[in-house]
């Protein structure tokens, strides 16, 4: 319900009710207008939420257009009033259709605007204006302020000089990579900048850096390795690459960089980018290796470890852009080329069942209703059971649910999944607000229990790009007895909700969150702090090996899964050791 006011607070939701309690108005007035011959009146009347829906639309822009479609048809109806009929009750007819019509609208816009309650269009300032109103706004609005302490005086000093060296060269490109950096210092994944087709590739080209013809990732074991190797035939480039000739390959290690030592090197570098946030640092520790293969000149001096183990020195000349190979490393750790639908359940060996989830999302109706039912989902529950059966009645004696780059939704559909391990009532989480006095809770949504399936070895599978209600599924789950949560990365680190939208141009916009999601002791929930310590940890870190590396980080067709396959390995040895 807090949410629900939350949104009824909002310029738009104000308007959304405005034209649906003048809607209902109409449907009596217009009638009485007709049998009494005042057409012109009614016109008017009918035209006028029309007229206040064009004002709205000028002020927002066309670039959140979409974000009101439903308001837009909701300004329309009353002209159902105005539609040819000659006898009365074909007018009266209009009048209830379009009073129904905005009833069943103005639910959904406003159940839809719960997802952007706040949206602002600077669109029209400049650079400079549009930055500095966008701090401003986050200042006031950004529900996690003081809990990450954001420090805006900083960020309006250290970035305000590249936009206005931006805005002087009419750099669409430069402003968005600005933005991209001054998001990454939230280190909130619901903190982001969304970036349009067109200034895009500029801007993802200054925020990789060079390309040298290889990434890096480290190992457990503290090493550093080569991975995606730019082959002779060569993969990002048309041009032959001769680092192979120079005695690097897919696992040489990497000892130096551009003169320093490689941890050194590796700690300087920050992951800054148009793919995803890093609130968790040992998340970002783990990327940090394929960040700095593009940092350096023209060329960079590199020291490895050569096949015969001795240490040996190459000057790496730069090829192009290291935008398209720091994308393949997402790609392949985040198994990008997994299609898998949300909610499928397969067998995927002998005795090992398997579920993806990929949003907590089931039916959007239902699932705010469930809110409301402070979490209660009986009929997501008997969904997922009815999976879980199906897959027992083929010989199921585990289970894998796979949660990586889960995108989140509601955190009731995660507690409809725990209820079915759990057999007591737990708090799920909570909804409130900050103030001056501190947090305050105003609702909470509780995981009824099931408990049928408390006694079946689970593993939950995540990675860093598993985030929001996702966050809270790995959570909630991880929590269960039965349950182990398993990754070579943690989840995001991020559970916040209601997020505002900020237009900075045509192609540039800004999502932050803006209403609290607490834990039962009514702090915020999983987001990390300005510590960004994990507060979820994982139960069994899926350990990087070299082996395990080259299976993931390597050109060329690969529909194998070796994370997946580890977890599967474990939970095998863990029935028989059991």
């Amino acid at each position: 319900m807090y949410l629900l006011m939350l949104t009824l607070k909002t310029a738009s939701g104000i308007f959304a009710v405005a034209v649906l309690l003048y809607t209902i108005v109409l449907a009596f007035v217009c009638p009485v207008l007709k049998c009494k011959d005042k057409k012109a009146v009614m016109v008017i009347l009918c035209l006028l939420p029309l007229l206040a829906g064009i004002v709205h639309f000028l002020i927002y822009g066309p670039s959140a257009f979409w974000n009101f479609f439903y308001l837009y048809v909701l300004v329309l109806l009353p002209l159902i009033n105005l539609m040819p009929g000659k006898k009365k009750v074909p007018v009266a007819l209009k009048s209830v259709l379009s009073a129904l019509g905005a009833m069943v609208v103005s639910v959904v816009f406003l159940f839809d605007l719960l997802g952007t309650p706040v949206v602002h269009n600077f669109t029209r300032m400049s650079y400079t204006q549009s930055f500095k109103t966008m701090l401003q706004t986050l200042e006031k609005e950004y529900c996690l302020n003081s809990w990450k302490k954001i420090d805006y005086g900083y960020l309006l000093n250290e970035y305000l000089p590249k936009v206005e060296e931006a805005e002087k060269n009419k750099d669409e490109a430069a402003y968005a990579a600005v933005i991209a950096e001054v998001t990454y210092r939230f280190y909130d994944s619901h903190v982001y900048a969304q970036i349009g087709d067109e200034p895009y590739e500029g801007a993802m080209k200054r925020l990789a850096g060079n390309d040298y013809g290889l990434s890096m990732v480290k190992l457990d074991d503290g090493t550093v390795v080569a991975v995606f190797v730019e082959p002779e035939k060569g993969a990002v480039y048309d041009k032959p690459c001769d680092l192979n000739k120079l005695g690097i390959h897919d696992g040489t290690r990497i000892v130096s960089w551009d003169g320093k030592d490689i941890n050194e090197a590796m700690s300087e570098v920050e992951c800054i980018n148009l793919f995803m946030q890093f609130p968790v640092k040992s998340n970002e520790d783990f990327f940090r290796p394929a960040f700095l293969a593009g940092k350096g000149g023209d060329s960079v001096d590199v020291a490895f470890i050569g096949d015969d183990g001795n240490e040996q020195h190459a000057k790496l000349q730069k090829l192009g852009d290291y935008s398209d190979r720091l994308s393949y490393v997402f790609a392949r750790f985040l198994q990008l080329h997994d299609y898998t639908p949300n909610y499928t359940s397969k067998m995927i060996s002998g005795k090992c069942g398997y579920i993806k989830i990929r949003a907590e999302h089931y039916d959007t109706l239902k699932d705010n209703i469930a809110v409301l039912k402070e979490g209660y989902y009986p009929e997501l529950t008997e969904f997922f059971a009815k999976k879980i059966e199906d897959l027992k009645s083929q010989g199921m004696e585990y289970l894998v649910i796979d949660i990586r780059n889960n995108v989140g939704g509601y955190d009731n559909v995660a507690g409809a999944l725990a209820s079915l391990f759990t057999t007591g009532k737990k708090h799920l989480c909570a909804f409130g607000y900050e103030d001056a006095q501190g947090y305050h809770i105003t609702e909470n949504e509780y995981i009824f229990p099931d408990g049928r399936y408390k006694d079946l070895p689970v593993a939950v599978l995540v990675n860093a790009q598993c985030v929001s209600a996702g966050d809270g599924m790995a959570k909630f789950l991880g929590e269960c007895d039965n349950v182990t949560l398993m990754g070579i990365t943690a989840s995001a680190g991020v559970n916040q909700n209601n997020g505002g939208l900020i237009y900075l141009t045509k192609n540039i916009s800004v999502s932050y969150p803006i209403a609290l999601t607490l834990s039962s002791e009514g702090v915020p929930l999983i987001d990390t702090d300005s510590t960004r310590e994990n507060r979820i940890p994982l139960e069994v870190k899926i350990p990087m090996t070299k082996e395990l590396a080259l299976k993931i980080f390597t050109y060329g067709e690969n529909t194998e899964d070796p994370q997946l396959d580890y977890v599967i390995g474990y939970l095998e040895g863990t029935l028989k050791a059991g």
